[in-house]
């Protein structure tokens, strides 16, 4: 057993065997070719999908996924906008320190 199982031999070289053959595929330009070829037709799948979903869900007067994500970015600009406006109006009605008020306190 200077090697080790000799199911794990077997093992190992089979993995340089095929190891071998598909580095050199995953490394060669033809393989960038056909993954750039197959991500830019999985994008348009996918866009076509989402319109044609897009459209039926339209159609029976339902919400799309593009529509609730516009109405949450609108509904998170609003609620920025009155966070700033309830935090111009705390600061609009909070007295301001009078001097011989503070001078009393001491």
């Amino acid at each position: 057993m200077a090697g080790g199982p000799l199911w794990l031999r077997a093992v190992h070289r089979l993995e340089r065997a095929i190891g071998e053959r598909v580095e050199a595929v995953v490394h060669s330009e033809a393989y960038f070719d056909v993954v750039t070829i197959a991500q830019r037709q999985q994008r348009e799948a996918k866009a076509l999908a989402e319109s044609v979903s897009r459209r039926a869900l339209h159609l029976l007067n339902l919400p799309a996924g593009s529509d609730v994500r516009r109405l949450r970015e609108q509904l998170a600009r609003m609620d920025r906008r009155l966070s700033r406006i309830a935090k111009e109006l705390e600061a609009a009605e909070l007295p301001e320190a009078d001097p011989a008020e503070a001078d009393g306190r001491r």
